[in-house]
Formats: C-alpha cells, sequence, structure tokens
C-alpha cells in the first residue's frame, strides 16, 4: 500500500511523470536583432499596430519589452548607423570618414560645444539678496512702487 503513495503513479496506477515543461505559451524573450529591427522600423516612420504586426508580436508584447526602441527608434537607429560608418572610417574607407565628418559637424558635438561656449560668456550668478532686489524693482504695473513726491 506505501508503494502507491510515494508519487511514482497517478490514482490509476499508471506511472507518473512530472510535466517536461510548464503549460501555456512562454514568456517573450528581449532580442537584439528584434530591438534593431524595430528601431529601424519606428524610424522610417510606421505606426506601433504596423511594426507589432510585422514583427510578429501583439501590441502589449511590443510596447512591454522594446518601449525604449519605440520611444527613440530614429536615434537609435541613426547611432546604429553612425557606429557602423566609424568602423568603416578607421578601416580607411574614404566615403565613410567624409559622412562621419559631417555627422559629427552638424550633429550634437557642434551644438554641445555652442552650449559650452555660451555657459563660458554668461554673467555670473547674483546672490540670493541681490536677484530679490532686481526681482522688486521690475515690478510694474499696479504693484510698483510709487515715484516720490516732489517738494517745491
Amino acid at each position: 500500500m506505501s508503494d502507491e503513495n510515494e508519487g511514482d503513479v497517478d490514482l490509476w496506477g499508471d506511472p507518473w511523470t512530472p510535466p517536461k515543461d510548464r503549460r501555456g505559451r512562454k514568456r517573450h524573450r528581449w532580442m537584439r536583432q528584434v530591438a534593431e529591427n524595430i528601431a529601424v522600423l519606428k524610424a522610417s516612420g510606421l505606426t506601433v499596430e504596423v511594426i507589432a504586426s510585422r514583427i510578429g508580436l501583439s501590441e502589449p508584447t511590443l510596447r512591454k519589452y522594446y518601449f525604449r526602441e519605440l520611444e527613440e527608434g530614429a536615434d537609435l537607429a541613426q547611432a546604429v548607423l553612425n557606429e557602423a560608418m566609424w568602423r568603416k572610417a578607421i578601416a580607411g574607407n574614404v566615403s565613410a570618414a567624409r559622412y562621419i565628418r559631417e555627422e559629427f559637424g552638424k550633429g550634437p558635438a557642434k551644438a554641445a560645444a555652442n552650449r559650452v561656449r555660451q555657459r563660458e560668456e554668461k554673467a555670473p550668478a547674483l546672490g540670493i539678496k541681490a536677484e530679490r532686489q532686481a526681482a522688486a524693482e521690475r515690478v510694474g504695473g499696479i504693484f510698483a512702487t510709487p515715484a516720490p513726491p516732489k517738494l517745491q
């Protein structure tokens, strides 16, 4: 009698083995190739519905696992392209070097350099009391300080 209750057989006496895998559909796993594909599709202007049908995922799964690619798809695709062109430029490809030079000239590197220059030219910051005094002097309208009366 103790042989039947050891867990080797089911209620009818047949041998029982645990299932090899979990039941139901397996969870989606994030994959780099799919992420790059989504970034390129989003950069080309496709909607989430079209991208989901093209990749073969449901919209909720696409939004759950690839939210970054959906938000910043164009920037990510541009970054991947720039990295590939950079590697070719380093290897000696002249066309890739020209492309990289143009991208660096019009891209965020130039804007960042301009921001640094603007920071250097900025006037020194005032203290709290000086800021409040300047704000009080700028008040206009009905709350402006009236001019002092003239004495004869």
